[in-house]
Protein backbone atom coordinates (compact mmCIF):
# COMPACT_ATOMS: atom_id res chain seq x y z
CA UNK A 1 0.00 0.00 0.00
CA UNK A 2 1.16 3.51 -0.74
CA UNK A 3 1.68 6.52 0.52
CA UNK A 4 -0.37 10.00 -0.44
CA UNK A 5 3.00 11.47 -1.84
CA UNK A 6 4.01 7.95 -3.96
CA UNK A 7 0.88 6.12 -4.70
CA UNK A 8 -0.55 5.74 -8.47
CA UNK A 9 -3.47 3.18 -8.28
CA UNK A 10 -4.74 0.78 -10.81
CA UNK A 11 -6.96 -1.83 -9.56
CA UNK A 12 -6.60 -4.43 -11.55
CA UNK A 13 -10.44 -7.06 -11.31
CA UNK A 14 -9.41 -10.19 -12.24
CA UNK A 15 -12.71 -12.20 -11.88
CA UNK A 16 -11.94 -15.81 -13.41
CA UNK A 17 -14.74 -17.51 -11.50
CA UNK A 18 -14.27 -20.51 -12.43
CA UNK A 19 -10.42 -20.94 -11.57
CA UNK A 20 -8.53 -21.77 -8.10
CA UNK A 21 -9.36 -19.28 -5.17
CA UNK A 22 -13.30 -19.28 -5.70
CA UNK A 23 -14.34 -19.64 -1.65
CA UNK A 24 -15.45 -23.26 -2.70
CA UNK A 25 -14.69 -25.35 1.15
CA UNK A 26 -16.67 -28.48 2.02
CA UNK A 27 -20.12 -26.73 0.49
CA UNK A 28 -19.31 -25.28 -2.96
CA UNK A 29 -19.57 -21.87 -1.13
CA UNK A 30 -19.19 -18.86 -2.87
CA UNK A 31 -18.26 -15.97 -1.23
CA UNK A 32 -20.21 -12.66 -1.86
CA UNK A 33 -19.27 -9.48 -3.87
CA UNK A 34 -19.29 -7.29 -0.84
CA UNK A 35 -19.27 -3.26 -1.41
CA UNK A 36 -17.89 -1.13 0.92
CA UNK A 37 -18.97 2.53 0.82
CA UNK A 38 -20.40 5.76 2.72
CA UNK A 39 -18.99 4.97 6.37
CA UNK A 40 -20.84 6.51 8.65
CA UNK A 41 -19.57 7.02 12.53
CA UNK A 42 -22.37 6.18 14.36
CA UNK A 43 -20.76 5.80 18.08
CA UNK A 44 -17.56 7.13 19.95
CA UNK A 45 -15.22 9.56 18.76
CA UNK A 46 -13.98 9.20 15.53
CA UNK A 47 -10.73 7.74 15.17
CA UNK A 48 -10.56 6.44 18.75
CA UNK A 49 -10.58 3.20 20.68
CA UNK A 50 -14.26 2.33 20.43
CA UNK A 51 -14.96 4.23 17.30
CA UNK A 52 -17.83 2.48 15.84
CA UNK A 53 -18.18 3.21 11.91
CA UNK A 54 -21.47 1.72 9.63
CA UNK A 55 -20.77 0.58 6.10
CA UNK A 56 -24.43 0.09 4.99
CA UNK A 57 -25.67 -2.22 2.28
CA UNK A 58 -22.14 -4.14 1.82
CA UNK A 59 -24.86 -6.56 -0.16
CA UNK A 60 -28.56 -5.95 -0.50
CA UNK A 61 -30.03 -6.41 3.39
CA UNK A 62 -26.77 -6.45 5.22
CA UNK A 63 -24.74 -3.74 6.89
CA UNK A 64 -20.89 -4.01 8.07
CA UNK A 65 -20.38 -2.37 11.69
CA UNK A 66 -16.82 -1.58 12.45
CA UNK A 67 -15.54 -0.91 15.69
CA UNK A 68 -11.76 0.52 16.34
CA UNK A 69 -10.27 -2.45 18.90
CA UNK A 70 -6.91 -1.37 19.72
CA UNK A 71 -4.01 1.67 18.58
CA UNK A 72 -1.01 0.38 19.69
CA UNK A 73 2.88 1.22 19.33
CA UNK A 74 2.32 5.44 18.43
CA UNK A 75 0.08 4.44 15.52
CA UNK A 76 -3.12 6.91 14.63
CA UNK A 77 -5.88 5.88 12.48
CA UNK A 78 -5.83 8.89 9.67
CA UNK A 79 -9.35 7.42 7.94
CA UNK A 80 -11.25 4.31 8.53
CA UNK A 81 -12.25 4.10 4.61
CA UNK A 82 -9.83 6.38 1.67
CA UNK A 83 -11.47 5.69 -1.36
CA UNK A 84 -9.14 8.50 -3.16
CA UNK A 85 -6.79 5.63 -4.18
CA UNK A 86 -7.05 2.80 -4.72
CA UNK A 87 -10.44 0.89 -5.31
CA UNK A 88 -13.62 2.00 -4.73
CA UNK A 89 -15.64 -1.01 -3.17
CA UNK A 90 -12.78 -2.23 -1.14
CA UNK A 91 -12.38 -1.55 2.58
CA UNK A 92 -9.42 0.95 2.75
CA UNK A 93 -8.40 2.37 6.33
CA UNK A 94 -5.47 4.75 6.30
CA UNK A 95 -2.93 4.13 9.54
CA UNK A 96 -0.07 6.09 9.99
CA UNK A 97 3.16 5.54 11.36
CA UNK A 98 4.40 7.09 15.11
CA UNK A 99 5.16 10.56 14.88
CA UNK A 100 8.38 10.29 16.38
CA UNK A 101 11.62 7.92 14.74
CA UNK A 102 12.51 4.88 16.09
CA UNK A 103 12.16 0.99 15.58
CA UNK A 104 8.77 0.06 16.05
CA UNK A 105 5.38 -2.12 15.68
CA UNK A 106 2.51 -0.13 15.38
CA UNK A 107 -1.20 -0.67 14.43
CA UNK A 108 -4.53 -0.36 14.74
CA UNK A 109 -7.13 -3.04 15.14
CA UNK A 110 -11.18 -3.49 14.21
CA UNK A 111 -14.08 -5.77 15.22
CA UNK A 112 -16.41 -6.20 12.38
CA UNK A 113 -19.73 -7.43 12.63
CA UNK A 114 -22.58 -7.82 10.18
CA UNK A 115 -25.90 -7.00 10.79
CA UNK A 116 -29.26 -7.47 8.61
CA UNK A 117 -30.45 -3.72 7.85
CA UNK A 118 -34.01 -4.51 8.63
CA UNK A 119 -33.79 -6.27 12.39
CA UNK A 120 -30.27 -5.22 13.29
CA UNK A 121 -29.98 -9.26 14.21
CA UNK A 122 -26.63 -10.85 13.36
CA UNK A 123 -26.44 -11.75 9.80
CA UNK A 124 -24.58 -14.91 9.43
CA UNK A 125 -22.47 -15.31 5.87
CA UNK A 126 -22.48 -19.58 4.45
CA UNK A 127 -19.01 -17.85 3.36
CA UNK A 128 -17.09 -14.98 3.09
CA UNK A 129 -12.94 -13.83 1.93
CA UNK A 130 -11.22 -10.73 3.11
CA UNK A 131 -8.21 -10.65 0.65
CA UNK A 132 -5.55 -8.13 1.47
CA UNK A 133 -4.03 -6.47 -1.25
CA UNK A 134 -0.15 -5.02 -1.88
CA UNK A 135 0.51 -5.29 1.73
CA UNK A 136 4.61 -4.20 0.82
CA UNK A 137 6.77 -1.11 2.08
CA UNK A 138 8.13 2.31 1.13
CA UNK A 139 10.86 1.56 -0.47
CA UNK A 140 12.91 2.08 2.34
CA UNK A 141 12.01 2.09 6.11
CA UNK A 142 9.08 0.89 6.58
CA UNK A 143 7.16 -2.39 5.89
CA UNK A 144 3.53 -3.14 6.57
CA UNK A 145 1.89 -6.35 8.00
CA UNK A 146 -1.96 -7.18 8.10
CA UNK A 147 -3.56 -9.75 10.53
CA UNK A 148 -6.82 -11.42 10.55
CA UNK A 149 -8.26 -13.70 13.65
CA UNK A 150 -10.19 -17.23 13.34
CA UNK A 151 -10.23 -17.81 9.93
CA UNK A 152 -10.86 -21.02 8.19
CA UNK A 153 -8.56 -20.94 5.85
CA UNK A 154 -5.70 -18.75 4.30
CA UNK A 155 -4.17 -18.47 1.24
CA UNK A 156 -0.98 -17.36 -0.25
CA UNK A 157 1.12 -17.39 -3.27
CA UNK A 158 3.01 -20.20 -3.70
CA UNK A 159 5.73 -17.43 -4.40
CA UNK A 160 5.20 -14.83 -1.49
CA UNK A 161 7.01 -11.80 -0.34
CA UNK A 162 4.96 -11.69 3.08
CA UNK A 163 6.35 -13.50 5.96
CA UNK A 164 3.01 -15.50 8.04
CA UNK A 165 3.89 -15.05 11.95
CA UNK A 166 1.00 -16.82 14.46
CA UNK A 167 -0.03 -14.00 17.20
CA UNK A 168 -2.10 -17.04 18.92
CA UNK A 169 -3.78 -20.08 16.79
CA UNK A 170 -5.86 -18.94 14.12
CA UNK A 171 -4.64 -15.24 14.78
CA UNK A 172 -2.16 -14.62 11.45
CA UNK A 173 0.16 -12.22 10.90
CA UNK A 174 1.44 -11.05 7.26
CA UNK A 175 4.34 -8.97 7.13
CA UNK A 176 5.50 -7.30 3.57
CA UNK A 177 9.10 -6.23 2.85
CA UNK A 178 10.47 -3.27 2.69
CA UNK A 179 10.50 -3.16 -1.29
CA UNK A 180 7.24 -0.89 -2.71
CA UNK A 181 4.77 -2.76 -5.41
CA UNK A 182 3.39 0.31 -7.39
CA UNK A 183 -0.66 0.70 -7.54
CA UNK A 184 -2.64 -1.35 -6.06
CA UNK A 185 -2.78 -4.81 -8.47
CA UNK A 186 -4.94 -8.12 -7.50
CA UNK A 187 -2.56 -9.74 -9.59
CA UNK A 188 0.42 -8.74 -7.51
CA UNK A 189 -0.14 -12.43 -6.06
CA UNK A 190 3.25 -11.97 -3.85
CA UNK A 191 2.09 -9.39 -1.72
CA UNK A 192 -1.59 -10.30 -1.45
CA UNK A 193 -2.84 -13.12 1.27
CA UNK A 194 -6.81 -14.42 1.44
CA UNK A 195 -8.56 -15.14 4.87
CA UNK A 196 -11.36 -17.57 3.82
CA UNK A 197 -14.44 -17.83 6.93
CA UNK A 198 -17.50 -20.03 6.72
CA UNK A 199 -20.61 -19.53 8.72
CA UNK A 200 -19.66 -16.40 10.25
CA UNK A 201 -21.35 -13.20 11.16
CA UNK A 202 -18.39 -11.57 12.43
CA UNK A 203 -14.27 -11.26 12.52
CA UNK A 204 -12.99 -10.68 16.53
CA UNK A 205 -9.98 -8.81 15.05
CA UNK A 206 -8.70 -7.02 11.79
CA UNK A 207 -4.82 -5.52 12.74
CA UNK A 208 -3.46 -2.78 10.09
CA UNK A 209 0.06 -2.24 10.78
CA UNK A 210 3.84 -0.96 10.06
CA UNK A 211 7.04 -1.52 11.00
CA UNK A 212 9.75 1.19 10.88
CA UNK A 213 13.51 1.32 11.11
CA UNK A 214 15.13 4.19 13.26
CA UNK A 215 15.31 6.56 10.29
CA UNK A 216 11.90 6.54 8.46
CA UNK A 217 9.76 9.21 7.74
CA UNK A 218 6.11 9.68 8.86
CA UNK A 219 3.57 8.91 6.64
CA UNK A 220 0.15 7.47 6.15
CA UNK A 221 -0.08 3.86 5.02
CA UNK A 222 -3.03 3.08 2.50
CA UNK A 223 -4.34 -0.33 2.97
CA UNK A 224 -6.80 -2.19 0.65
CA UNK A 225 -8.89 -4.85 2.61
CA UNK A 226 -11.25 -6.57 -0.29
CA UNK A 227 -14.21 -8.55 0.79
CA UNK A 228 -14.67 -10.60 -2.11
CA UNK A 229 -13.11 -13.58 -4.22
CA UNK A 230 -9.58 -12.83 -5.63
CA UNK A 231 -7.52 -15.06 -8.14
CA UNK A 232 -4.45 -16.30 -6.60
CA UNK A 233 -2.36 -18.76 -9.24
CA UNK A 234 0.27 -21.54 -7.95
CA UNK A 235 -1.47 -20.87 -4.20
CA UNK A 236 -0.54 -22.19 -0.88
CA UNK A 237 -3.35 -23.11 1.66
CA UNK A 238 -1.50 -23.01 5.54
CA UNK A 239 -2.32 -26.90 6.15
CA UNK A 240 -3.50 -26.29 9.80
CA UNK A 241 -6.00 -24.91 12.08
CA UNK A 242 -5.65 -25.11 15.70
CA UNK A 243 -7.89 -24.95 18.08
CA UNK A 244 -5.73 -24.77 21.24
CA UNK A 245 -1.60 -24.87 21.88
CA UNK A 246 -0.56 -25.30 25.54
CA UNK A 247 1.57 -26.24 28.57
CA UNK A 248 1.77 -27.50 31.63
CA UNK A 249 4.56 -28.02 34.00
CA UNK A 250 4.32 -30.97 36.54
CA UNK A 251 6.49 -32.36 39.14
CA UNK A 252 9.49 -33.29 36.58
CA UNK A 253 8.10 -33.08 32.93
CA UNK A 254 6.32 -30.54 30.76
CA UNK A 255 3.53 -31.65 29.04
CA UNK A 256 2.48 -30.20 25.56
CA UNK A 257 -0.78 -30.44 24.65
CA UNK A 258 -2.36 -28.88 21.07
CA UNK A 259 -5.73 -29.57 19.24
CA UNK A 260 -6.35 -29.07 14.97
CA UNK A 261 -9.62 -28.19 13.70
CA UNK A 262 -8.60 -28.42 10.44
CA UNK A 263 -5.30 -29.95 8.42
CA UNK A 264 -4.39 -29.87 4.69
CA UNK A 265 -1.80 -32.07 3.36
CA UNK A 266 -0.02 -32.17 7.07
CA UNK A 267 2.71 -34.10 7.63
CA UNK A 268 4.01 -33.89 10.93
CA UNK A 269 4.37 -31.97 13.70
CA UNK A 270 8.21 -30.89 15.64
CA UNK A 271 7.92 -29.31 19.16
CA UNK A 272 10.65 -26.80 19.51
CA UNK A 273 12.13 -25.52 23.27
CA UNK A 274 13.86 -22.45 23.93
CA UNK A 275 15.50 -21.07 27.00
CA UNK A 276 15.96 -17.51 25.96
CA UNK A 277 13.01 -17.12 24.40
CA UNK A 278 15.39 -16.80 20.64
CA UNK A 279 17.35 -19.69 19.42
CA UNK A 280 14.53 -22.64 19.70
CA UNK A 281 16.03 -26.70 19.14
CA UNK A 282 13.15 -29.77 18.14
CA UNK A 283 13.44 -32.06 21.34
CA UNK A 284 10.91 -34.34 19.43
CA UNK A 285 8.22 -35.13 16.29
CA UNK A 286 4.77 -36.32 16.04
CA UNK A 287 3.40 -37.12 13.29
CA UNK A 288 0.06 -35.65 12.05
CA UNK A 289 -3.39 -37.99 12.62
CA UNK A 290 -4.04 -38.80 9.27
CA UNK A 291 -7.20 -40.87 9.69
CA UNK A 292 -9.04 -37.88 11.81
CA UNK A 293 -12.16 -37.59 10.82
CA UNK A 294 -13.03 -34.29 13.04
CA UNK A 295 -10.70 -32.66 15.61
CA UNK A 296 -7.19 -34.01 16.35
CA UNK A 297 -5.53 -33.80 19.84
CA UNK A 298 -1.31 -34.53 20.09
CA UNK A 299 0.82 -34.28 23.21
CA UNK A 300 4.40 -34.52 23.81
CA UNK A 301 6.33 -34.71 27.17
CA UNK A 302 9.62 -33.20 27.92
CA UNK A 303 11.30 -34.34 30.55
CA UNK A 304 14.56 -33.50 29.73
CA UNK A 305 17.23 -32.85 33.37
CA UNK A 306 18.25 -29.35 31.81
CA UNK A 307 14.35 -28.33 32.00
CA UNK A 308 14.21 -28.78 35.52
CA UNK A 309 16.95 -26.60 36.37
CA UNK A 310 15.15 -23.42 34.48
CA UNK A 311 12.15 -20.99 35.45
CA UNK A 312 10.73 -20.47 32.63
CA UNK A 313 10.47 -22.45 29.30
CA UNK A 314 9.24 -21.38 26.09
CA UNK A 315 7.55 -23.44 23.19
CA UNK A 316 6.56 -23.33 19.36
CA UNK A 317 5.22 -25.99 16.93
CA UNK A 318 6.88 -26.30 13.54
CA UNK A 319 4.12 -27.99 11.25
CA UNK A 320 5.52 -29.54 7.75
CA UNK A 321 3.66 -30.41 5.54
CA UNK A 322 4.03 -33.14 2.55
CA UNK A 323 5.38 -31.28 0.18
CA UNK A 324 8.71 -30.21 3.38
CA UNK A 325 7.29 -26.52 4.26
CA UNK A 326 7.24 -25.47 7.53
CA UNK A 327 4.80 -23.13 9.15
CA UNK A 328 5.12 -22.22 13.05
CA UNK A 329 2.68 -21.49 16.04
CA UNK A 330 3.28 -18.95 18.00
CA UNK A 331 5.19 -19.26 20.89
CA UNK A 332 4.01 -20.09 24.58
CA UNK A 333 5.91 -19.72 27.79
CA UNK A 334 5.71 -22.11 30.40
CA UNK A 335 6.76 -21.37 34.35
CA UNK A 336 8.00 -24.12 36.12
CA UNK A 337 7.68 -24.90 39.68
CA UNK A 338 10.81 -24.19 42.18
CA UNK A 339 12.43 -26.91 43.12
CA UNK A 340 12.42 -27.16 46.58
CA UNK A 341 15.92 -28.77 47.19
CA UNK A 342 14.59 -31.70 45.27
CA UNK A 343 17.45 -33.82 42.97
CA UNK A 344 16.33 -34.89 39.58
CA UNK A 345 18.57 -37.40 37.91
CA UNK A 346 17.87 -38.93 34.45
CA UNK A 347 20.28 -41.47 32.68
CA UNK A 348 20.92 -42.54 29.27
CA UNK A 349 20.70 -44.30 27.28
CA UNK A 350 19.10 -47.34 28.75
CA UNK A 351 19.30 -49.97 27.42
CA UNK A 352 23.00 -49.44 27.56
CA UNK A 353 25.67 -51.34 25.93
CA UNK A 354 29.25 -49.35 27.57
CA UNK A 355 28.51 -45.56 28.45
CA UNK A 356 26.21 -44.22 30.64
CA UNK A 357 25.45 -40.64 31.22
CA UNK A 358 24.47 -39.66 34.39
CA UNK A 359 22.68 -36.29 34.29
CA UNK A 360 21.70 -34.64 37.75
CA UNK A 361 20.62 -31.24 39.16
CA UNK A 362 21.67 -30.19 42.94
CA UNK A 363 21.28 -26.94 45.16
CA UNK A 364 24.07 -26.97 46.54
CA UNK A 365 27.86 -28.03 46.03
CA UNK A 366 29.06 -31.14 48.05
CA UNK A 367 30.54 -35.01 47.24
CA UNK A 368 28.89 -36.89 44.80
CA UNK A 369 28.99 -40.58 44.02
CA UNK A 370 27.46 -42.91 41.90
CA UNK A 371 27.42 -46.65 42.52
CA UNK A 372 25.75 -49.49 40.10
CA UNK A 373 24.01 -52.37 42.28
CA UNK A 374 22.83 -55.66 40.84
CA UNK A 375 19.17 -57.06 41.76
CA UNK A 376 20.46 -58.63 45.21
CA UNK A 377 21.57 -54.82 46.59
CA UNK A 378 25.54 -55.67 45.62
CA UNK A 379 27.60 -52.82 44.62
CA UNK A 380 29.30 -53.44 41.70
CA UNK A 381 31.09 -50.06 40.41
CA UNK A 382 31.48 -47.01 42.64
CA UNK A 383 32.38 -43.40 41.42
CA UNK A 384 33.07 -40.50 43.37
CA UNK A 385 33.30 -36.62 42.21
CA UNK A 386 32.40 -33.31 43.14
CA UNK A 387 29.22 -31.99 42.29
CA UNK A 388 28.45 -28.16 41.63
CA UNK A 389 24.44 -26.40 42.61
CA UNK A 390 22.34 -26.64 39.41
CA UNK A 391 23.55 -29.08 36.48
CA UNK A 392 26.15 -31.82 36.75
CA UNK A 393 26.55 -34.17 34.10
CA UNK A 394 28.54 -37.97 34.55
CA UNK A 395 29.75 -40.09 32.39
CA UNK A 396 30.61 -44.32 33.12
CA UNK A 397 32.02 -45.97 30.55
CA UNK A 398 34.26 -49.31 30.26
CA UNK A 399 30.49 -50.76 31.30
CA UNK A 400 30.67 -53.46 28.53
CA UNK A 401 32.74 -55.95 30.81
CA UNK A 402 28.89 -56.00 33.43
CA UNK A 403 27.06 -58.93 32.55
CA UNK A 404 24.00 -58.13 30.29
CA UNK A 405 20.26 -57.99 32.83
CA UNK A 406 18.95 -55.45 35.21
CA UNK A 407 20.41 -53.28 37.81
CA UNK A 408 20.21 -49.91 39.77
CA UNK A 409 22.06 -46.99 39.80
CA UNK A 410 22.11 -45.07 42.83
CA UNK A 411 23.50 -41.04 43.39
CA UNK A 412 24.55 -40.14 46.35
CA UNK A 413 25.36 -37.10 47.79
CA UNK A 414 26.98 -35.83 51.00
CA UNK A 415 26.19 -39.22 52.58
CA UNK A 416 22.66 -39.22 51.58
CA UNK A 417 20.80 -41.30 49.11
CA UNK A 418 18.78 -39.23 47.00
CA UNK A 419 17.75 -41.06 44.08
CA UNK A 420 17.57 -44.84 42.59
CA UNK A 421 16.74 -45.64 39.24
CA UNK A 422 17.00 -49.27 37.42
CA UNK A 423 18.69 -49.55 34.30
CA UNK A 424 19.22 -52.24 31.66
CA UNK A 425 22.62 -53.89 30.55
CA UNK A 426 22.00 -55.13 26.88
Amino acid sequence: MKTTSTLVCKLVTLFTISLLNIYAVKAQCVAPLMIWQNAVLVNGTSGQIGAEYKFPSVIAGVDAFVTVKDIAGGASLTSVDDNTFGYSEAWQPVVKTPTSQGVSSSYVSFKIDFKDSATGANHTFPCFQLSFIDVDGDNQHVKEFVAAKGADQIVVSNVTTLALTPISPNFIQATGTFHNYPGIDTSAYVTNINYNYRNANHINEVRFGNITDSIFTVQDRYSCGYFRPIAMTNFYVLPVKYISFNATAEENAVTIKWITEQEINNNYFQVERSFDNSTFNSIGTVMADFGAASNSNYQLIDNAIEVMTKTIVYYRLKQVDNMGKATYSNIIAVKLPVQQGRVVMQTSPNPFTENLNIRFTTTGNGLGEITINNINGQKIITQQTAVSKGYNNLLLNCLNRLAPGMYTVQLIINGTIISNQKIIKN
